[in-house]
C-alpha cells in the first residue's frame, strides 16, 4: 500500500474540530517554504493562520508561528 501525504486546504481545516495548533519557534535560516514543507501545509496556510500580510513577510528568529494539523 502506498503512503500518500494529504495537504488540507483551508475549507477542510475550517471543518476540523479538536485540531491541533503547534507553536513553531522560528530558527535562523528558516523560510516559510521550509516550515510549510516540514509540516505538510502550504505557505498560504501559514500566512493565513499567522495573519502575515503576504508570503514575503519577514519574520524574526524567536518569533512563534502557528501551524495547524
Amino acid at each position: 500500500m502506498e503512503n500518500k501525504k494529504v495537504v488540507m486546504n483551508d475549507e477542510m481545516m475550517d471543518k476540523v474540530t479538536g485540531g491541533t495548533i503547534l507553536p513553531y519557534m522560528v530558527k535562523p535560516g528558516d523560510t516559510l517554504e521550509a516550515i510549510a514543507k516540514k509540516y505538510n501545509v502550504t505557505v498560504e496556510q501559514l500566512v493565513k493562520w499567522n495573519h502575515l500580510d503576504d508570503g514575503t513577510t519577514i519574520f524574526r528568529v524567536g518569533q512563534t508561528l502557528k501551524v495547524k494539523f
